[in-house]
């Protein structure tokens, strides 16, 4: 199952971690405000950057929803945020730079700790359990998406999310941003998650087993959550 927490920054500078790769990134707004600019004025200058200085393969072009309307953005890695800054300008420019790459120097000491772990052999089994669990879940989730759909739902399609999201949020301080989750946890965070996953496919079969109504099992799989799992832990140095 594949974690994605990325729309609100939950940290201080709300840089992104992408846990499939380890790579760290930075979204343009996040830039905007540290550098005291608009977004806008930001934009203007990273399109021109992109178009020679910036390679393809330092930047993504995003979109986001604010007041029901879309608009874009841009997601740079180390390289294209670093070549970037000294062209964005603004009031605060000095103190942006510094904690943007004080920030990312953090975060990829964090990283390079915790990759170590999954060296162990304590790691590679907690992983292939985990493996059992996900699939598990994942097969629930789609049965009660169908049950759901059964009884009238008109939005069953965003279960598979939602009750992922739950999971996670249930054991996990998001912080920072991060996609991928699994891939940045710890053995023993693993194994808390696996015992979350499977009392989430517990509560989704035992309610669509007894013919309940599937709000009435939504809540009773986040109910179950709060029950199993204690204090939350982050997922960098939790």
């Amino acid at each position: 199952m594949r974690g994605n927490i990325s729309n609100t920054p939950s940290n201080t500078l709300g840089l992104i971690i992408h846990g499939a790769t380890n790579q760290i990134s930075v979204d343009s707004r996040i830039i905007a405000k540290e550098f005291e600019r608009e977004h806008k004025s930001v934009l203007r200058t990273l399109d021109d950057l992109v178009a020679g200085t910036i390679s393809r393969h330092e930047f993504v072009p995003r979109n986001y929803q604010k007041r029901g309307k879309e608009y874009r953005c841009f997601e740079l890695n180390k390289a294209g945020c670093l070549k970037a800054m000294p062209f964005i300008g603004g009031r605060k420019s000095r103190e942006g730079q510094k904690r943007l790459v004080d920030e990312f120097l953090r975060l990829e000491q964090q990283l390079n700790r915790q990759s170590k772990e999954r060296e162990t052999l304590a790691y590679q089994v907690a992983r292939l359990s985990g493996k059992d669990s996900r699939g598990i879940l994942t097969d629930a989730i789609q049965q009660f998406a169908d049950y759901a759909r059964s009884q009238g739902s008109q939005n069953a399609d965003r279960y598979f999310a939602n009750i992922t999201q739950a999971v996670y949020k249930a054991l996990l301080v998001i912080e920072p941003q991060a996609t991928e989750i699994r891939e940045l946890l710890t053995a023993v965070q693993l194994k808390t998650l696996e015992l979350a996953e499977l009392t989430a496919a517990q509560a989704l079969t035992v309610g669509m087993e007894s013919q309940q109504p599937y709000k009435d099992i939504y809540q009773a799989v986040k109910a179950a959550l709060d029950g199993v799992v204690g204090a939350r832990v982050k997922i960098l140095g939790g």
